[in-house]
């Protein structure tokens, strides 16, 4: 049987400590079998890295995670296309560090 295509589910993070949380977990929650989750904050000054970091490190599940943070800040245009550049799937989905996946 051929493994469907792999697909990167790339979370942008900036200053989003209140919603990184439960963006994260749905992210984690996807039932796509050959999924990797790119979780990548933008030298956020609040605590929304850490959350991050957190959430990746207790990650048991079947997806691949990879966690990355600027230094420095890239803004939104150097920061997506460095993104982009890590991304391995050969399907791409970004969101949010507020978004939630359902």
């Amino acid at each position: 049987m051929t493994k469907p295509p792999l697909v990167s589910l790339a979370i942008f993070t900036y200053n989003q400590e209140d919603y990184i949380e439960e963006a994260i977990q749905s992210a984690f929650a996807q039932d796509y079998e050959n999924l990797e989750i790119i979780i990548s904050d933008d030298n956020s000054p609040d605590s929304t890295f850490e959350k991050a970091k957190a959430l990746a490190e207790a990650y048991q599940g079947p997806h691949q995670v990879r966690l990355n943070q600027n230094n420095p800040n890239l803004r939104i245009a150097n920061h997506h296309n460095k993104v982009i550049g890590m991304a391995q799937g050969e399907l791409v989905v970004l969101v949010a560090g507020d978004d939630i996946s359902h």
